[in-house]
């Protein structure tokens, strides 16, 4: 998976929309980037790209929503949606049977036919997604999106907003700020579901928060220095915990759904590799929630919130402009100010 560009020419200090407007022209450029890696099906890691890539741009735009005029990005979000979609459709069955093939070389001899019978279901389900994001992502679709999304973007980020202090009137720094701390207050609201470990929709729902705790945490690390991105760094733990937690969520419904079904139809062979399978994921799923557990635990413990909390209201200190200088005949770099 590529890291997302570091956004250029962005002025902290200066008006939002200006930040705002490069940063969305970014993030679609490098969704339209990752084209032609998403339809190589030699490697799957192409279609993971250009989904994380259409997750940064949709959560900037979540980010940004409050202060731009969303019916004028009506007509491009959906397009955006779908992409979305059929991408996270391909790289769920991916992911999907390159787990189940790495299995198979741990299960017990009696539980492969039902293992590769699985794994060719959804083989199945992926062609016919790859079809689908073929036609999603035909060149000309692309570009006629690129440059609706231009001129959204253009009139979304001109004018006043819903909230009472119009953008004109924020730096891009403040409104980062607001944005990290909604974020992180969605994180610790949903934290409450680790308590609750069998409620599988707030779980997920949490592992979300933590996703857009990171991107909004690297989105904006360049007007808060680098010490911010410790934050992203620990948020990426917790999602990818949680999201182990989840992967085990959806299988131990699907082995579930496959054993009711092989016991209506008498087919003990099945019916036993499903059950050893589905205990497999049950103790699997006990692992990753008690590490996403911890790790919470250990957030709390350091009081993760409130350091970055402190951070953020905080102003950033004021650094040198980068300029090279020559001290007793050894070279020194001044560095730019962070966020200029």
């Amino acid at each position: 998976m590529a890291k997302a560009k570091r956004i250029k020419g962005i002025k902290c200090n200066s008006e939002a929309p200006a930040g705002m407007k490069l940063v969305l022209m970014t993030r679609f450029g490098e969704l339209h980037h990752f084209r032609a890696g998403a339809l190589d099906w030699s490697d799957p890691e192409g279609v993971h790209s250009m989904r994380v890539a259409s997750r940064r741009l949709r959560s900037a735009l979540r980010d940004f929503t409050p202060y731009l005029h969303k019916r004028r990005l009506s007509s491009v979000l959906k397009s955006l949606r779908d992409i979305a979609d059929a991408l996270g459709e391909v790289r769920d069955q991916d992911v999907a049977i390159m787990a189940l093939e790495k299995l198979q070389t741990h299960t017990p001899h009696e539980v492969s036919p039902s293992l590769k019978q699985f794994v060719d279901a959804r083989k199945q389900i992926r062609d016919q997604a790859r079809e689908e994001l073929v036609a999603m992502l035909a060149d000309e679709q692309l570009k006629q999106l690129e440059l609706s999304f231009t001129t959204a973007v253009d009139e979304a980020t001109v004018g006043g907003t819903t909230r009472t202090q119009p953008p004109l009137l924020i730096s891009f720094r403040k409104m980062s700020r607001a944005v990290i701390l909604d974020r992180l207050k969605e994180l610790e609201k949903l934290s409450n579901g680790l308590f609750r470990p069998f409620e599988v929709e707030t779980l997920h729902e949490m592992r979300i928060a933590a996703k857009r705790l990171r991107y909004a945490i690297e989105l904006f690390q360049q007007c808060w220095g680098r010490s911010i991105a410790t934050y992203a760094k620990r948020a990426a733990q917790l999602q990818t915990a949680l999201g182990d937690v989840h992967d085990c969520d959806v299988w131990i419904e699907s082995f579930g759904n496959e054993i009711n079904k092989a016991r209506k139809e008498k087919q003990d062979e099945n019916l036993n590799g499903f059950v050893w399978l589905l205990s497999h994921f049950v103790k699997l799923r006990t692992k990753h929630l008690r590490k996403a557990l911890n790790l919470w635990r250990d957030w709390e413990a350091k009081d993760t919130s409130g350091k970055l909390r402190t951070v953020l209201n905080s102003e950033p200190k004021p650094r040198q402009p980068r300029r090279k200088t020559k001290e007793e005949g050894i070279e020194v770099y001044a560095i730019k100010e962070s966020g200029s």
